[in-house]
Parts: structure tokens; sequence; C-alpha cells
């Protein structure tokens, strides 16, 4: 708990990443987008739950497949839902990640859109990062960012 900080979306990230994430919070307000989270730090015991609810060990039918590795078992994310890591290897256990929406028109909107062209090139001078670059990918998440600086300080 000492080593997690609250974000300005609420929720918490490790204490660096939360520092360079308010400080991206207020320059996306200023550009003009509220950020929401949707998904912050994750203990193990969230992670698997949420894996269990997203993921069967049989196939799904869903298609494109898509596939996880876990207690040396592969499972299938089910249809209808979104990707996420197996249990203890999400980096939002770690307090790095945060998966965001955006305000519009006084509702929480998926991430996408100006806003989404803003983080992607504004994100990265505070240390956040998509998890993928092909939107055509099943395993690309839009909302899903990462901070990668570790604790250097920003330029």
């Amino acid at each position: 708990p000492e080593m997690l900080k609250k974000v300005k979306t609420g929720g918490r990230m490790w204490v660096v990443a939360a520092d360079a994430f308010n400080d991206m919070y207020d320059a996306a307000l200023a550009a003009g987008f509220k950020l929401k989270n949707v998904g912050d730090y994750r203990p193990v015991a969230d992670q698997l739950a949420m894996f269990k609810d997203r993921y069967a060990d049989a196939p799904t039918g869903r298609k494109p497949e898509v596939t996880r590795e876990y207690q040396g078992k592969k499972w299938y994310l089910k249809s209808g839902k979104a990707p996420s890591s197996s249990p203890g290897k999400s980096n939002h256990g770690f307090g790095l990640a945060i998966d965001l929406g955006y305000e519009a028109g006084g509702k929480l909107t998926s991430m996408g859109g100006k806003c989404l062209d803003w983080m992607c090139v504004n994100a990265p001078k505070y240390g956040f990062y998509l998890q993928g670059s092909d939107p055509k990918s099943a395993e690309f998440e839009a909302w899903h960012w990462q901070y990668c600086l570790g604790d250097a300080p920003r330029s």
C-alpha cells in the first residue's frame, strides 16, 4: 500500500507512475479530454477473478481466437469479453497500467477518436504507451496504457 498513490481519475498506481499520470491527466484536460479510469491497480486475487470471468478452459468458438496460458493450461477468451493478462502477469498488478476511457457529453466513452489520437502523440511524454500498435489485432487494447519509464526522472 505504501508504494501506491491515488491518481486524479480515482484509483491507485505505483507512486512514480501516479505522479506521471497525474501530470498527463492535467495536460489531457487542458487539451479538452477528461480521462476516466476504468481499471487501475489490481491485486492478484482481483486479476484471477477477472480472468475467470473472461476466459474458459475449453475453446469457446470466438473468432479470432485469443488464448492465454495459466497454470500449465491453455485458456480461451469468451465471446464479447476484452482480453486480459494471465493472473500475476498483468502490469496492473505492479501499479504500472491503467485502463482509460474519456468523458464525452457527460458520459463515459471508450478510448478512441481524437482522444486516442491525443494520447498516442502525448502520452509517451509522460512515460505511457499502448500495449500494442496494431488496431486490427485481436490483442489491441486502445484503453490499456502502461507506464514504461521506471523510476528515471522525466525530461
